[in-house]
């Protein structure tokens, strides 16, 4: 097996680099560093001269508000390059499997949202996601389609991620307190994605972690293991003006992952404590 990888320096690709080094898998990695995903050219060359079985394609704009103050580079990374990785992935007949998100839903339905249940994405994000999605489903052949929330883990670059990881805590921390959701331990995604990638059972998957919760939640149960002193303060999400707006209820049930491969993911608290137990001692 050879795999073509986008995103390779984010906190999930280099987590499956170490993954693929553990399996002895032959992969070619690329970042935008090295490499731009929206030149159709370029790309087409790339992957045509490296002729893999697989693209993972993570690489991504996961900056919600950056992707609502600049439509026109989130359109570009987010739903154009999968135009590009997928039809290039028809013409070698490569598996092309693409991470997306749970903003593609608005947020409104009150229980957990399963594979086929109607999209209604309201922002920019979630809707160029979604059109990344359709390209995906339009022009490739053998896709697997992973919508994912809330990643934590090593070398997660979100708000909650950071603060567990640094020793030096500050005395308080505001925390939204009204949206609740999914969370997905980094290696137990990237786990998963390589079973789906060794199947033939395409199509779209919902691959979190199970149970749902509030980042209020989230980081209390952090504060429960590690003990440490800083204030937690609830805080709105119209509190904190932000430029996109989020689904209030984003959590994600997995439906098709339990069908065909008859296993879950572990739940929240359990891979939240396995994370905690490789952060540097806590002050």
């Amino acid at each position: 097996m050879k795999i073509f990888l986008t995103g390779a320096d984010g906190a999930l690709g280099s987590e499956m680099q170490n993954l693929l080094r553990r399996e002895k898998i032959s992969f070619m990695p690329v970042d935008v560093k090295q490499f731009d995903i929206t030149d159709f050219r370029k790309t087409n060359e790339t992957v045509l001269s490296y002729r893999p079985d697989v693209i993972l394609h993570f690489a991504a704009i996961s900056d919600v508000d950056k992707c609502e103050t600049d439509p026109d580079l989130a359109y570009q990374v987010n739903a154009l390059s999968c135009l590009g990785l997928a039809t290039v992935a028809r013409k070698i007949d490569a598996k092309i499997l693409y991470t997306s998100t749970n903003f593609v839903f608005d947020g409104k339905k009150e229980t957990g949202y399963y594979e086929g249940d109607s999209t209604q994405p309201i922002s920019a994000y979630g809707r160029f996601k979604l059109a990344g999605e359709q390209f995906i489903r339009d022009l490739a052949e053998r896709f697997f389609i992973v919508r994912t929330a809330w990643l934590f883990g090593k070398n997660s670059k979100t708000f909650i991620t950071k603060f567990l990881a640094n020793p030096e805590k500050p005395p308080a921390l505001d925390v939204v307190c009204d949206q609740i959701g999914s969370f997905t331990y980094i290696p137990d995604l990237t786990e998963a994605i390589f079973t789906l990638i060794k199947s033939e059972n395409y199509g779209v998957f919902h691959l979190v972690n199970q149970g749902s919760a509030s980042w209020l939640e989230f980081i209390f149960q952090a504060k429960d293991h590690l003990m440490f002193k800083t204030e937690i303060r609830p805080v709105k999400t119209e509190e904190l003006n932000l430029p996109a707006p989020r689904p209030a209820f984003g959590y994600l049930l997995s439906r098709h992952y339990e069908f065909f491969f008859e296993r879950s993911m572990r739940k929240w608290e359990a891979a939240l404590a396995d994370f905690l137990k490789e952060l540097p001692s806590q002050r």
